[in-house]
């Protein structure tokens, strides 16, 4: 220790040169540093200042203390009120940086600590009393070469400063819950060293070590504060991560919703696609929309039905009325062709029109199958009637042959069957009897083997002459 005083006393200037410049050089680095809050930089910023300032008054009263003139008699007594002033403003600053580590603490809490306060009041008490011991002659009078000669009132140039340091320990313990743990310490190894060196000057007249050591305080707060902006932005990067994973699981969970919704919708869409066309045409209308859909089938069987005297029975029904009793009746033949595999093609008023056999294949059993079709239709009708205040026959027409089927129009499309077998279903329909079945004798030959049939009626086709039509037997 004793080596150390000694090299210390030696190289006195050149160490207080130095200081000087570390000081002002981490003045400027904290001016620059970005992401350090302002009140917290400013506490630092006026460390670092004030620890410049006591390092150039010591110096400047160490070079005029013991010359002899007036001159130097103003510059070492002007220099040494400036390092105890400077001394106690940097006390302030550290008292301004330990209050901002409470104001943003760890708990949350916003509010200063009575101490904190306390060690302000205490610092502007400082302030008067030295200002006033100078004035008055009373705080290190000076000799005729200019050395100064110590008095009683010494004491106060030691004890507000270290009563003010003892302080700001005391509400670091008190309310060390609301710092870090590295605050924590760190405030505690530079406040220790302060009253320690403090203590060792006032054993060593001549030796500022104990205002040194304000400069080591002023490097270990930058130093820190630099970690801790570091492990702040650490933080914020780990935050940022999991942010980002949050946010790409909410994504992911919103392309799955968004997904499940999509395929509700497609099926959906799917759904009601199906309902207006055959399978195999509502897919190849999906995968190519713009294509023009066609088909010809060599064998189709047509049925066509109306409601007999309908125009009459209409007149006498609201509108309501006359739409519920259609769509009751037409939902009863909607649910029997998809039972029985029927394509329903369209209703126009109350007339019902399907087709079955659109198959490529001359020998199907499309005749067949439309027969017992219509013989449902025909139990189906008499099930509404026991539900209805309307009581309503049908009359039923079939034809088989060769038909073009095919989708029309690009909004509100429709698909649709063309040729003369259909106009000669049609003619069979409006030839026919109340509640019977009418075919053509195409579709009489393709299933005489199956049915009974009374016949051969002539009928009267418009366009087509005569021609034989049969009645299914009940």
């Amino acid at each position: 220790m004793q080596f150390f005083l000694d090299w210390f006393r030696n190289n006195l200037l050149d160490v207080l040169t130095f200081l000087t410049g570390v000081c002002l050089t981490l003045a400027v680095l904290v001016l620059v540093t970005s992401n350090i809050s302002r009140s917290r930089k400013s506490a630092i910023f006026l460390m670092e200042i004030f620890s410049a300032l006591i390092m150039t008054s010591i110096r400047i009263t160490h070079v005029y203390e013991g010359v002899p003139g007036t001159f130097a008699y103003w510059m070492a007594w002007i220099f040494k009120f400036f390092d105890m002033f400077f001394t106690a403003c940097a006390i302030f600053s550290i008292n301004l940086y330990v209050k901002d580590l409470f104001k943003y603490s760890v708990d949350g809490e916003k509010n200063v600590p009575v101490l904190s306060r306390v060690v302000d009041e205490l610092l502007i008490a400082d302030f008067a009393i030295l200002l006033v011991l100078m004035l008055s002659g009373n705080l290190y009078p000076l000799d005729e070469t200019n050395h100064y000669i110590r008095t009683s009132w010494r004491y106060v140039t030691y004890v507000m400063p270290l009563i003010s340091i003892v302080l700001i320990v005391v509400s670091i313990f008190v309310y060390r819950k609301r710092l870090r743990t590295m605050n924590f310490v760190l405030l505690l190894v530079v406040l220790f060293g302060v009253l320690g060196a403090s203590v060792l000057q006032f054993f060593t007249p001549g030796l500022p070590v104990g205002s040194v050591t304000t400069v080591d305080m002023a490097i270990l707060l930058y130093v820190f504060e630099i970690f801790n902006l570091g492990r702040a932005v650490e933080r914020a990067h780990r935050l940022e991560i999991e942010m980002m994973a949050k946010y790409q699981k909410e994504l992911e969970i919103t392309v799955d919703e968004r997904t499940r919704d999509l395929k509700v919708a497609n099926e959906k869409a799917e759904r009601l696609l199906l309902n207006i066309l055959p399978e195999p045409v509502a897919k190849e209308l999906t995968e190519h929309p713009d294509k023009t859909i066609s088909q010809k089938y060599p064998n189709a069987t047509v049925l066509f039905t109306d409601i007999v005297g309908f125009t009459k029975m209409s007149g006498g029904m609201s509108a309501e009325e006359t739409v519920k009793m259609l769509n009751g009746m037409t939902s009863l033949f909607d649910e029997r062709a998809e039972r029985e595999g029927i394509e329903k093609i369209k209703t126009i008023g109350d007339a019902y029109m399907a087709v079955s056999g659109l198959t490529e294949d001359f020998e199907n059993d499309g005749a067949e199958k439309m027969i017992r079709f219509a013989r449902g239709l025909l139990e189906d009708v008499e099930k509404f009637n026991g539900t209805s205040k309307y009581k309503v026959q049908i009359r039923v027409g079939l034809n088989s042959g060769n038909l073009v089927a095919g989708v029309i129009g690009k909004t509100k499309f429709i698909y649709d069957v063309w040729g003369d077998t259909v106009n000669v279903a049609s003619r069979m329909e409006s030839s026919g009897e109340p509640m019977r079945i009418h075919v053509s004798e195409s579709v009489y030959e393709q299933t005489r083997a199956s049915f009974k049939f009374q016949g051969p009626i002539p009928v009267e086709l418009k366009g087509k002459g005569l021609k034989n039509g049969y009645f299914v037997a009940e």
